[in-house]
């Protein structure tokens, strides 16, 4: 333990330092209310007194280098303390300010979690978007506000781990999963050749094959009653019956033109609904009243149907009174190129009227014919 005097003259060197202060409290040596007044100390029957000449006492006596070396240190351990005080206690205040700061921040951080999944939930409901939408859209958003909640470091930025933009993106990718599936069932139930399947090259075949018989059938009848009735010999007959096969083939390639037609046009109705039907699947959009597929493509198909069954109407409505074999023409042709030679009795040559007069039409048409070709 320092000796009193020693620590005494510690404390008045200390004081000297602080300037006015009137107390100091020194843990090591336990020294209590040091006063700055004066007072008479208690005489010490031990102590020695030096007297001088004249009754002044001696001074006390000064402590020796090793004993102030002690007392400096005793002081620095002193201070070294009071610092280490100071700053404990400013480690607990920015320690208390920092947790306060981080419960309100909890708390912030909560309520914005909160209002924003309560606003994003109320949006998504609103465009009839529940939990468990067959999309997942609801889970997709909730998914996000949550990860964002649980990844948020202490103190961490949480205005923009919760914008409503969330919202925004979910939707978009939903949306585009939304009209796939619904244009998937689409095409699947109304393929994209729809149309030009049912509309082919061949859907009016029969049709035009019983147009084309039917005429043909008349004419080859007219030339057999013609030949019958003496009108066109055996010869003539013959040639026209085979002109009539050639011109069959010319018949049958308008007749397939005007059923193309019709049937291009018939296809392009069909398509045009259907395209038509694409086009309001691309702009579905959540809110909007559920797309019906098998209801669209109902539609579309009855329609079809109709105008497959009414197809022979339009086809024999576009023929009209047209006829593709020109019988007297064929006779007249026929006569001119092999002669009449008839077994009928009309005629003191034995020529027939009807005869008589297909040759000169034809021979007529040959001249101008011959003319033509000579004048360019």
């Amino acid at each position: 333990m320092i000796a009193p005097h020693i620590a005494a003259w510690a404390l008045k060197r200390e004081r000297n330092k602080e300037g006015p202060r009137a107390n100091a409290v020194l843990e090591a040596t336990h020294i209590i209310s040091i006063e700055r007044s004066k007072r008479t100390p208690a005489p010490d029957p031990n102590e020695r007194v030096l007297e001088t000449k004249g009754g002044a006492p001696a001074p006390p006596p000064q402590p020796s280098p090793q004993e102030q070396a002690a007392a400096r240190d005793w002081e620095a351990q002193q201070e070294e303390k009071r610092a280490q005080a100071r700053q404990d206690a400013i480690d607990a205040k920015a320690a208390s300010d920092k947790a306060a700061a981080l419960e309100t921040w909890k708390g912030n951080r909560g309520t914005a979690y909160n209002t924003a999944l309560s606003s994003a939930t109320s949006r998504l409901k609103s465009l009839g978007i529940e939990a468990g939408d067959p999309y997942g859209i609801y889970s997709d958003v909730t998914g996000r506000y949550n990860a964002a909640n649980a990844g948020l470091s202490d103190m961490g930025d949480y205005t923009t781990a919760f914008a409503p933009t969330v919202v925004d993106e979910a939707l978009a990718g939903g949306r585009t999963r939304a009209r796939n599936t619904i244009r998937t069932g689409f095409e699947g139930a109304l393929p994209r050749y729809y149309a030009e399947d049912m509309f082919g090259s061949t859907a009016d075949d029969a049709i035009l094959a019983s147009i084309l018989n039917q005429q043909y059938n008349d004419a080859s009848a007219d030339l057999m009653a013609a030949r019958d009735r003496g009108q066109v010999s055996s010869i003539a007959y013959d040639r026209a019956l085979r002109d009539l096969g050639t011109a069959k083939a010319g018949a049958n390639t308008q007749l397939q033109t005007i059923g193309g037609n019709i049937l291009a046009g018939l296809a392009d109705d069909i398509n045009t609904r259907r395209s038509a039907a694409l086009d309001d699947i691309a702009a579905w959009d959540f809110g909007m009243a559920p797309y019906d597929v098998t209801g669209e493509t109902g539609r579309i198909k009855r329609r079809a149907s109709e105008k497959l069954a009414g197809l022979e109407g339009d086809i024999r409505g576009a023929v009209g009174e047209r006829e593709f074999f020109d019988v007297p023409g064929l006779i007249g042709k026929a006569s001119a190129r092999v002669g009449n030679q008839t077994t009928g009795t009309t005629g003191t040559t034995g020529a027939s009227a009807l005869y008589d007069t297909f040759a000169n039409e034809a021979l007529r048409k040959n001249e101008t014919t011959k003319t033509n070709e000579g004048t360019f």
